[in-house]
């Protein structure tokens, strides 16, 4: 991987841990403490495509019930347009 954000440029990224949400149709996954790359000027964050197949793998896990999460949350979900009001 190019030591470099691709979004501004800047050349100094950081190994960091962070949290990941992953979302296919109306399910999610978070999971924390997830390893990346951060450009310490803008923020963007960049995962290894193995770390991103093992989140998707976890979650199929978890949706067929063949594994369970480490905890559940309950989420609130908004429109945009109902903060305006």
């Amino acid at each position: 991987m190019s030591e470099q954000c691709v979004f501004c440029g800047h050349k100094h990224l950081i190994d960091k841990n962070t949290r990941y949400i992953y979302q296919k149709d109306q399910q999610m996954l978070v999971v924390d403490n997830v390893p990346c790359l951060e450009c310490a000027f803008c923020g963007e964050q960049y995962f290894d495509a193995l770390v991103l197949h093992q989140i998707e793998n976890d979650y199929l896990a978890i949706s067929q019930h063949q594994k369970q999460p480490a905890r559940t949350m309950q989420v609130a979900v908004e429109e945009f347009s109902n903060l305006l009001s």
